[in-house]
């Protein structure tokens, strides 16, 4: 697997994992603070685990996915905010 694969699969993952975990946080009725700090657990905590994973295998090319790992984050909260816009008119 070369590294764009990786990726990808990496960043599909996270971003399924987003938008259930929103939606799941929406259907049980919590209220919206928890709401909010479940989501900020669910969208910087992957990639957080990512970079120290990254750092710890001594790899060079840190500075290559660091980029990578802050447009997660990005897109994770994009995700969320756009997730939690829908679920509130759907749900």
């Amino acid at each position: 697997m070369n590294a764009v694969t990786i990726f990808l699969l990496i960043g599909s993952v996270y971003l399924v994992i987003v938008a259930y975990g929103v939606v799941r946080t929406r259907k049980l009725g919590l209220p919206p603070h928890i709401r909010f700090v479940a989501a900020s657990v669910q969208v910087v905590l992957p990639p957080v685990v990512l970079a120290v994973a990254l750092l710890l295998t001594g790899n060079m090319a840190v500075a290559g996915w660091s980029l990578m790992l802050i447009l997660l984050l990005v897109a994770g909260a994009l995700l969320a905010l756009c997730t939690d816009l829908v679920a509130r008119r759907v749900l």
